[in-house]
């Protein structure tokens, strides 16, 4: 599998308020998309939720070295001109768990990592249909970007699902405590881009992204990488 990055690209630059911090929108991200849709119908060895060592309601299958270093090329050349780039992973990602099946860890708006320096990134091959990301802000404190001083958030945030009874399922929206502060739709071939300590959730909508086939369900790649900064070293 050869992917290929599209010299036309385009690229929305989304600065956060009140904080430091910005979301990326690439769309048209790869010249030739249906190599991943077919890898997914004919190739993909898709592991159980849980197995990749995340909390992903769904099936995943990491993605072949051609398609990290397309991500790599991407951020190198249009986002992060002076940093080098780290791909952890890219995993192909279905959607498989009904809402009763969530843990309370699942109804949350979630973060990859308190580090700054790591990112990740959503490819959506499926369309708007199939639901979004948005960017979160846990109301009581004020925090969309989660840092060690103020981690604690996140046992409050557990604690407030497991006390009310309206956090059944996938969030999908504004609640008693969490805000969406920025909401981008699923396009088929949009890379959304942001870092790994923002509260973040996929806008999940049971009538339709549900679905271990890959020609039915929210197919995407969720990737995680890290970025040096060539001048500190």
């Amino acid at each position: 599998m050869q992917v290929n990055v599209n010299p036309n690209l385009m690229i929305k630059h989304i600065p956060i308020k009140n904080c430091d911090a910005s979301v990326y929108i690439i769309d048209d991200f790869l010249l030739n998309p249906e190599l991943l849709v077919n890898f997914a119908k004919q190739k993909a060895y898709f592991l159980p939720p849980g197995k990749d060592g995340t909390l992903y309601p769904g099936i995943r299958d990491q993605l072949p070295k051609p398609y990290e270093r397309a991500l790599a090329q991407l951020i190198n050349e249009h986002l992060f001109t002076n940093y080098d780039i780290f791909v952890h992973r890219c995993l192909l990602s279905l959607v498989t768990l009904n809402a009763e099946q969530l843990s309370n860890m699942q109804k949350l708006p979630h973060i990859d990592s308190l580090d700054k320096n790591e990112y990740a990134s959503v490819h959506y091959l499926c369309d708007e249909k199939y639901g979004g990301t948005s960017i979160y802000q846990y109301k009581p404190e004020s925090v969309i970007e989660v840092t060690e001083d103020n981690c604690h958030i996140i046992h409050e945030m557990i604690n407030h699902v497991q006390n009310s009874e309206k956090n059944s399922g996938y969030l999908n929206g504004k609640t008693s405590i969490f805000e969406p502060i920025i909401t981008i739709e699923a396009k088929m071939n949009r890379l959304v881009l942001y870092p790994s300590n923002l509260l973040h959730c996929a806008n999940i909508d049971p009538r339709y992204s549900i679905s271990a086939n890959p020609s039915e369900g929210r197919l995407t790649v969720a990737s995680f990488f890290r970025l040096d900064n060539t001048n500190t070293q």
